[in-house]
């Protein structure tokens, strides 16, 4: 006769007894550490968790928890409605009932196509919300763009009106008073000065440009009789590219990164005047001042130069800081002092 078969729960507590303990610690010991890792993870995905998704993940806990106990029953302890341990034919000619292991057979399929919408459907949600951060993203660099442009629309239209309002000002001052007349010409010296510094601090490189056209044309700052001082004018990056500046009172005026190249700075007063980083070889074709014959100036237009060097001849530039512009050896050797200069390389001149 067949020995009976020992129960499934009876071959576990036997196998757990004869197994040693150093197998027993292999297999605690990793448990052990696996919850000492699991508690503080568990304790921050609850704190961080939405309520809706700890909603659906405890459920599915509750599902798997369910379906390894029902293993454990079924395998070890003969729980035979789960359908998980061995075998058993029906003993009468009708058929067994269903198990949870058939129900589940069962459930399988549409399970699957569940979670086959469900994850197609999650996928289209984050395309489709990839779409929508992408559209946003585009209609705020847009917007960023429209406001910098309507900015700096804004700012030039501001910066024309006060170009505009100096040289009106400047233009009435001029006209109300006589220059011949000690009382009037220190008025305008003293007006004069103060709007012009306050304009060239509101004002770009090529309006600046324009006040100090508009100056030296006006013969304010010839220097046989300057009228506007511009000692500390703020000239920074100033475009004087061709400008005629000849015999122009600069003095400790700010040129520092100033466009130079084709001005005529001959017999300039530039003493102590910051050129620091000053492009004196800039321009691209051009006016070329060649030389001044029989008094009247030769000008030469020249749309092949390479670069046009802005002309030193005669200029003052004791105490100028020239470090770190471009002005050549042969430009430096024209001007008629550079005493006490900073040099392009940092050097001073003796």
């Amino acid at each position: 006769m067949m020995q009976q078969r020992k129960p499934n729960i009876s071959r576990f507590r036997s196998w757990w007894q004869n197994t040693s303990k150093a197998l027993n610690a292999v297999i605690v010991t990793p448990l052990v550490v696996l919850l000492r890792i699991m508690v503080p993870w568990l304790r921050s995905w609850w704190q961080n968790t939405s309520k809706k998704r700890k909603i659906a993940q405890i459920i599915v806990l509750v599902v798997v928890v369910g379906l390894i106990v029902s293993f454990i029953g079924g395998y070890f302890f003969n729980w035979t409605w789960t359908g998980f341990g061995p075998y058993t034919p029906p003993t009468s000619g009708l058929q067994r009932g269903k198990t949870l292991y058939d129900w589940l057979q069962l459930a399988i399929i549409p399970v699957a196509l569940a979670f086959g919408v469900w994850w197609l459907n999650r996928l289209q949600q984050k395309r489709d919300q990839q779409l929508a951060d992408q559209r946003a993203q585009t209609e705020r660099e847009t917007a960023e763009k429209r406001a910098d442009t309507e900015r700096d629309i804004a700012l030039d239209n501001q910066q024309e009106a006060a170009l505009k309002e100096y040289l009106d000002k400047m233009s009435a001052l001029l006209l109300e008073n006589d220059l011949s007349k000690p009382v009037e010409l220190e008025k305008v010296r003293k007006i004069g000065r103060v709007r012009t510094l306050t304009a060239l601090r509101r004002l770009d490189g090529e309006r600046k440009a324009i006040v100090l056209q508009f100056l030296y044309e006006s013969g304010l700052i010839d220097k046989s009789m300057s009228v506007v001082d511009l000692t500390g004018a703020d000239l920074s990056k100033t475009n004087l590219s061709h400008a005629n500046l000849r015999g122009a009172d600069l003095r400790a005026a700010i040129l520092r990164g100033a466009t130079l190249g084709g001005a005529n700075l001959s017999e300039a007063n530039l003493s102590k005047t910051d050129l620091w980083g000053a492009d004196f070889n800039g321009a691209l074709g051009g006016f070329i001042d060649l030389s001044t014959i029989g008094g009247e100036k030769i000008l030469v237009f020249d749309s092949y130069d390479s670069g046009i060097e802005a002309n030193l001849r005669g200029a003052n530039l004791s105490e100028a800081i020239l470090y770190g512009s471009n002005a050549t050896t042969e430009q430096l050797a024209q001007a008629k002092s550079l005493q006490g200069a900073t040099m392009p390389d940092g050097t001073k001149h003796a």
